[in-house]
């Protein structure tokens, strides 16, 4: 469910509140089109991550002090937060972008980690761990007598 913002104290307590998680401040205009078409795309996103992400709506007509605050300047403007800081902006109705914003930054699927040389498993030998076992401890043996 998104969040109407009624005033700057009330925001400041949802952002306090909001923890670890994802903040997404959708500034509009009651009579924005572009606001009214991707309003519903904003609100089906807001309850899918709703665990993961708190959608705070502010009307900049009843809240102009947090929209020159966030140097609104055209709706919808969208800011995406994360532990109170600034991580993203993007202005515009682009209900395609609205989502992939919201997958990169609520912390979906870690990115995938960069090795030099990675190892391809047609490369290893398998090797039976009864086998691995039994060798270690004649090994260890030896290095201790010499």
């Amino acid at each position: 469910m998104t969040y109407n913002v009624q005033s700057k104290e009330d925001m400041e307590k949802q952002i306090n509140e909001a923890g670890d998680k994802l903040i997404v401040i959708d500034f509009y205009a009651s009579w924005c089109g572009p606001c009214k078409i991707i309003s519903p795309k904003l609100e089906e996103l807001s309850v899918q991550y709703s665990d993961k992400a708190l959608v705070l709506k502010v009307n900049v007509d009843d809240c102009e002090e947090i929209a020159l605050e966030y140097n609104v300047t055209s709706m919808p403007t969208f800011v995406f937060m994360k532990n109170r800081q600034i991580i993203d902006i993007f202005v515009g109705g682009n209900p395609d972008k609205l989502v992939k914003n919201m997958e990169k930054y609520v912390g979906g699927e870690p990115l995938p980690v960069c090795v030099d040389n990675p190892i391809e498993s047609d490369d290893l030998e398998e090797e039976p761990l009864e086998a691995a076992l039994e060798t270690a401890p004649i090994e260890a043996a030896v290095e201790d007598q010499q």
